[in-house]
């Protein structure tokens, strides 16, 4: 297992659109997920709007 780090804003997830830039997912399967909690807060600070929260998800490697 390892873990991972995804930004929720409001009732959604940043993720990434189809034209590379960020957009915003409905379910946390769509997140864009980031491998470090800096890289998360780094892309919120930027994309998201204030009251932001960072979810950490622990994910299963094969």
């Amino acid at each position: 297992m390892m873990n991972v780090y995804v930004v929720k804003t409001g009732e959604q997830y940043l993720c990434c659109a189809e034209d590379g830039d960020i957009g915003m997912a409905p379910e946390i399967e769509g997140a864009k997920s980031f491998s470090s909690y800096a890289e998360a807060e780094k892309a919120a600070h930027e994309n998201a709007d204030p009251g932001y929260e960072i979810v950490t998800v622990s994910v299963t490697v094969h």
